[in-house]
This record gives structure tokens, sequence and C-alpha cells, in this order.
């Protein structure tokens, strides 16, 4: 019996059987399909937290600049959509996105699911690139900040996520557009190589 305590003990402090880190800047998993000549639904972001900045507008800008090719669906045309669908197309704003806070998801079930599949549907959509959460962080004491995002890319008619990652921006002057800009030039360039 003290040996199976022993044992636990040792494990416990090696790190096994421990909750694992949760992801950091630079994580990623999956892979990023072809998105030219695609409809992409650009969900806004749906959680945001220390002073993040407009992430909605910047992202918006850089992925029409990034990917003119691409059909992005976000605004009021992914607005429209939802009224269209009435109760059943969700509120955009306001996404059940819990589950990829807790690290790695490859399927989205109801009822998140369910929106999504809805929107895209009324859209003609392919994917959703869906901003989980938006983070605003103090780079240094010379009031410097950057933002951090995690951001996950789904096929809405199956749930599957296809990419997600954590990305960090430049640092720059707090109350300027440029932390989030720089987030969304970060996310552009990896969706649109």
């Amino acid at each position: 019996m003290l040996t199976a305590f022993v044992a636990v003990g040792l494990l416990a402090g090696c790190g096994i059987g421990s909750a694992p880190e949760p992801p950091g800047p630079g994580w990623e998993r999956g892979a990023v399909p072809e998105l030219r000549g695609t409809g992409v639904l650009l969900l806004p972001v749906q959680g945001q937290a220390g002073g993040a900045g407009d992430v909605d507008a910047e992202l918006v800008h850089a992925l029409d600049e990034a990917g003119p090719t691409v059909r992005w669906i976000a605004g009021s045309d992914l607005e429209g959509a939802a009224e269209r669908a009435g109760a059943l197309g969700g509120d955009p704003r306001n996404l059940p996105v819990a589950v990829f806070e807790m690290g790695e998801v490859e399927r989205v079930g109801d009822p998140l699911f369910g929106t999504l599949y809805r929107l895209a549907a009324l859209t003609d959509a392919t994917y959703a690139v869906l901003p989980v959460t938006a983070r605003g962080e103090t780079a240094d004491d010379a009031g410097l900040a950057s933002v951090r995002l995690n951001v996950a890319l789904l096929d809405p008619r199956t749930g599957r996520v296809l990419w997600q990652s954590i990305i960090q921006g430049d640092p720059g002057a707090v109350d300027t557009p440029a932390p989030a800009a720089s987030v969304a030039e970060r996310l552009a360039g990896r969706l649109l190589p």
C-alpha cells in the first residue's frame, strides 16, 4: 500500500498525470487549406480582454488586403445571414466557444456546430474563421502592448477544426490600432501565405 502512494507521488512530481500547460504563442495544430476562390465566414472575436483594441476591424482589413480572391463574409453580411436564420442563426458575437479554451479541439458539436452550419448554408461559405479570444498584454515598461489571438479555422459542414493557433502580434503603443493590426496581419500571413 505504501509503495502505491510513493509511486503516485513520484508520478505526480514528474508531471505525469497532471494537467497539460495551456498553449502559448506560436502553438499551432492542423493545416490551413487553400482559401482562395472560396467563401469564408469571418466571425467576430468571441472574447476580448486587456484592451485588445478593435481586433474585428483590423482582421477584416488585413484579410481583405491579403486575400482579395477570398469572399470574406463578415460584419453586416454575417449579421444579415444570422437575422435571416432567426432564432436558429444564433448571435455571431456570442457563440459557445469555451471548448477552445481547454486545448486542442478536433471537432465542435452543437450548439456551435449547428449555428456555423446554418450560417455557412445561408452564405454559401466553405470555411469559417473563428477568433476565440483576443487578449491585450503589456509588453514592457515603455507602455507598449501586444495582442494574443486564439483562432480556429473550421469546416462548418462537418464541424471539424482544420487548424488552430495562438498568434502573438508585435508590441505597439497602447491606445493605438498598432497591436491589433499586428496580430491581424500575422493571421492574414498564416491563412494566405
